[in-house]
């Protein structure tokens, strides 16, 4: 029964204390929450909640508060109420829905950005594309170690998802693991750009609408923007070192 009057919109203390004021017909705050397995305090705030509901009455006999529950066909008429609250409050958004879609789509026009630290930054890029259906993936991959780590997994299982993958490497010389993805995958292609000759420190990643920047020097931040202009501008700019790589 408790459970049920929780449903019809009494919270759980709030039904406890109309139920235990039922069974007791009249009684003091004290013999309410007595009943009712809870403490005066709240006995007296859930009393109050039920009065403001008008399932229960407040009276005073010789200087002494008592309080009586209202019949139980009272829920039903609060149960009423609030049906015709809830049909108010929906009229009352649907008049100011279309300015709030307004809103949402002016809001459209500005870019969404993420940032991302430490190894959530190295990873961000490999969780996001994963939720692309349409796979357009452009890298700009600068190595400023001697000896980099290249993680072949990683590139085998980002390439079992794209389908066109193009990488450009900045490198003190080219390197052999990626020229040998290049010759192993179809729908891999790369080139490779000295590092004098384009001294970045950063990684730059596009793949739909989104473009991630990653810092390679230091702590690992990242910032994934997601804009459609915004990336067909950054598209732009990486088929032009496509054209000046080897």
């Amino acid at each position: 029964m408790l459970k049920e009057l929780q449903e019809f919109g009494l919270g759980e203390k709030e039904a406890k204390t109309y139920v235990a004021t039922l069974e007791l017909a009249k009684a003091t705050a004290q013999q309410i929450a007595s009943k009712a397995n809870i403490n005066r305090a709240t006995a007296y705030v859930q009393l109050e909640q039920l009065k403001d509901r008008g399932l229960v009455t407040q009276l005073s006999v010789d200087g002494k508060t008592f309080f009586i529950a209202e019949r139980p066909e009272k829920v039903e008429q609060l149960i009423e109420k609030e049906k015709a609250d809830i049909l108010f409050r929906e009229k009352e958004f649907l008049k100011i829905l279309p300015s709030l879609k307004a809103i949402f789509h002016a809001g459209k026009d500005r870019p969404d950005v993420r940032f991302y630290e430490g190894e959530e930054a190295v990873n961000a890029y490999r969780d996001e594309i994963v939720k692309e259906k349409h796979a357009y993936f452009f890298a700009i991959v600068p190595f400023l170690s001697p000896n980099p780590v290249i993680e072949e997994d990683v590139f085998e299982s980002l390439l079992k998802r794209i389908d066109d993958y193009r990488f450009i490497q900045i490198a003190d010389k080219r390197l052999e693991i990626i020229d040998k993805m290049d010759r192993k995958h179809k729908n891999f292609k790369s080139k490779y750009i000295p590092l004098k000759k384009l001294e970045l420190s950063i990684e730059i990643v596009l793949f739909g609408n989104k473009i991630l920047i990653n810092n390679r020097k230091g702590k690992p931040v990242a910032v994934l923007i997601e804009h459609p202009v915004i990336a067909e501008s950054f598209k732009v700019m990486f088929e032009a070192f496509w054209t000046m790589a080897e």
